[in-house]
Order: structure tokens, then sequence, then C-alpha cells
């Protein structure tokens, strides 16, 4: 006597989909199909030719009801590269439809050089203080037996995320503590997370100059004509952290009831602002006031106010270092 097994329901049905991938150059083909546990490949044919691979995979029931849905991973070597092949896969005669495997990134074999670099960097930056300074580029590279190309490609990225500050001149730093930013009527208010002294501002332009045309779209200004233009550096631990600048109208000035409360009244006349806010990089002038490289991050944002008439009443350009400012939006 003899005894015949049912099949599960949809036992015979081929799996929803399979993926694929190719290492040693595309002459090994990698295929994973997810299927039910109370199946199993039994054997696992190809055929090729100069236009198509085809993968056949042979499968048989086992004596279970159990549904749930494994994974199996099988390695199939090719006469020749898979290159752009027509690729085919069957489960017991049938088609199943394909997808290009991508990993999701966290197999350190897949990962290249300078995510390898910056990983590295990374853990060192991690054990120093903030603010102090990497070793030499050369250093680093023998240290980290990374090349020194690598490394330079992975502290740019890293620059970039504002993890670490190139000085001109100086050298590559671990980023600073984080500043907390709030736009104001005189440019910016900053307010450490981690209080300390050597915060300020210094004054390195108080001049009369033509308005560029920059300055003069947001002033409703001809090209050329005069602004008072007062620029401030910020100080941030006695090290240089953004630049302000604030462009009025000399023409306007007539209006005020005196020189020493300029400013004063032309806040108190201000009934609205516009405001818009970038990321860009500093002019080289700019990257060299703040003793900064031209690649570092940097967050703008331009301030015009205007009367009750929407007359523009002056302009103001706040930038700061990106790596250590966080924007304050909330109101009052």
């Amino acid at each position: 006597m003899s005894l015949t097994l049912p099949e599960a329901p949809g036992a015979d049905r081929a799996p929803a989909l399979g993926l694929w991938s190719t290492t040693d150059r595309g002459r090994t083909l990698a295929v994973l199909i997810p299927h039910k546990r109370s199946e199993r490949i039994t054997d696992v044919s190809v055929s090729e030719n100069s236009r198509a691979v085809q993968v056949r995979i042979t499968r048989a029931a086992l004596p279970s009801a159990d549904a749930r849905l494994v994974r199996s991973i099988r390695n199939v070597p090719l006469d020749s590269p898979l290159g752009n092949r027509r690729l085919t896969v069957t489960w017991g005669g049938e088609h199943i439809p394909l997808l290009r495997a991508v990993p999701a990134g966290n197999d350190e074999t897949h990962e290249s050089p300078s995510e390898k670099a910056k990983k590295e960097l990374v853990n060192l930056i991690e054990k120093l203080e903030p603010g102090s300074a990497l070793p030499s580029e050369r250093a680093l590279s023998e240290q980290l037996e990374i090349a020194r190309m690598t490394l330079r490609n992975a502290v740019d990225e890293l620059t970039l995320a504002g993890k670490v500050s190139r000085r001109r001149g100086s050298g590559t730093y671990v980023a600073d503590s984080k500043l907390l930013c709030r736009i104001t009527p005189d440019g910016v208010d900053l307010d450490p997370v981690a209080p300390g002294a050597g915060f300020g501002h210094v004054h390195v332009v108080r001049d009369v100059v033509p308005a560029d045309d920059r300055v003069a779209a947001d002033l409703d200004l001809t090209p050329g004509d005069l602004v008072l233009h007062v620029g401030r550096l910020l100080l941030a631990d006695h090290r240089p952290f953004g630049l302000i600048s604030r462009h009025i109208p000399i023409a306007r000035l007539a209006e005020t009831p005196g020189a020493p409360s300029t400013m004063r009244w032309f806040t108190g006349r201000t009934a609205r602002a516009e405001t818009r806010m970038e990321l860009s990089t500093a002019t080289p002038p700019e990257a060299r006031m703040l003793d900064l490289s031209q690649v570092q991050p940097m967050l703008s944002w331009h301030r015009t106010a205007l009367d009750g008439n929407d007359v523009p009443l002056e302009r103001t350009r706040v930038l700061v270092r990106g790596d250590r400012a966080i924007l304050d939006l909330s109101g009052d």
C-alpha cells in the first residue's frame, strides 16, 4: 500500500519574486528566492547563449503544511560574464519576476574605500573634544592605513556634514559645540548650547559705498546708489563665527532725527520684514575674514525691513558657520 500526501493549497505556485546579483566580474550569478518552508530546492541548472541566460530551479514539496517563507540563495557559475544578456529564472517551470539586488549598505564588504575612511575618522573624532586638532593628513594616512587621496575625500565629506572644520593654514579640527541662532532686527542672537566666554562682535566695516546689483534689488534702488554699509564680525569662543552686513539707503538717512539714533529709529519704523534663507559658501574675502576654507558649509539669510508703505528701509545679510549653527525659528 502506498500513501500520497496531498500538497498544501498553492504549493505549486511560483514565488512572488526573485533577486539576483553578480560577483567575480559577472561570471558568478547569485539568485535569492523567498519560498515556502514546505518546499525545498533539489536542483539548479543553467543554459546560456550570447543573448540570454536561463536558470531552471527544480523544487520538491515536503510533507509539511508550514506556509512560512524562507529564503534560499544559490550561486550559479556562468561560462562568460552576464553583461547585458537577458536573464530568466523558472521555478518548477514557471517564470519568476526578477529584481536586481541592491545591498542595504550594512554589509562592510560593500563599503567603498571612502566610506571606510569616513567610519574610521568618525571613530577617531568621537574620542576627541570639540575644537581639537586632528593629526596631519600624512599622519592620519599612516595611522588609519588609508590612501591620502581617499582620506582627503573623506575629510571633504565630513566637512560638508559639519563633523570637522578646516582652518586656513592651520589644519583640520573637530567641529566646535553648536550655537542656537535667532534671527533679530540687528541680524542674529547667539545662544550657545554650552555657554562660555568669548562671545561678541567687532565692527569691521562702516562706510558709504555704491549699492551692487543684489543690494539695489532688495532696497528698490538703482545700482550705484549710495548706501551706508555697516559690517560686524561675530565671535564665538574668541574665534570668528559669522558676518553681519547691514545696508541702509543714504537717501533715507535724511529722514532720521540724528545719526546717533539712526539704527534704533530704523528698527522702530519697521512694519514688516521679508526673510529668506539658503545654504551657501563664503566668498574668498569672507573666507579669509572667517579663517575658514571656502568649502566650509555656511548658513545665510537675508532680511529686508520695510516701513508701513512697503518701502525698503534696510537690508541685513547674515552669514554663519553651517557646522555650528542651529537655527531657532520659534516665535517669541
